[in-house]
């Protein structure tokens, strides 16, 4: 289940978010590219890519109060494929470790409850991004990548 948002970020608006979201990304040292759109057989937009020497995260911000657990797996599917799509046209990301995570601005149960080992974190609430890249090492395994 998703909780609240903070009352400062229900005054942001979902652009604003998304920058959010990528500066986050960047303090970490992250290179960033925001609402990348490009087009292979249809068209394509990726919220937010973020990637190191090491790892590629395809970023899908969400602000939905409650996600059931299998739209959220709907979700992080379509990602996946956005992401394919991308990497055909832009190889040099595709050697780096991939991810997908869904980004709310609600807190998420994925990484809140979390039990190592037992399920994949599709997603993780604004307010825990910073922890998750800062501990990335703890949790890296615990991602769903590809």
């Amino acid at each position: 289940m998703y909780f609240d948002v903070l009352p400062e970020q229900k005054k942001t608006d979902w652009k604003g978010f998304e920058r959010a979201v990528g500066a986050v990304f960047e303090e970490s040292g992250y290179k960033v590219l925001a609402d990348v759109r490009f087009k292979t057989e249809r068209r394509f937009q990726i919220d937010i890519i973020a990637y190191d020497n090491y790892r590629c995260f395809f970023v899908d911000c969400k602000d939905h109060r409650y996600i059931n657990p299998s739209k959220e797996e709907d979700f992080v599917d379509r990602q996946h494929v956005r992401a394919e799509n991308f990497l055909r046209s832009n190889p040099e990301l595709a050697y780096k470790k991939k991810f997908i995570l869904l980004v709310s601005r609600n807190k998420a149960p994925s990484l809140i409850w979390h039990e190592a080992g037992r399920e994949k974190i599709l997603a993780v609430d604004f307010s825990a991004l910073n922890d998750l890249l800062v501990n990335i090492h703890a949790y890296e395994d615990e991602l769903y990548s590809f």
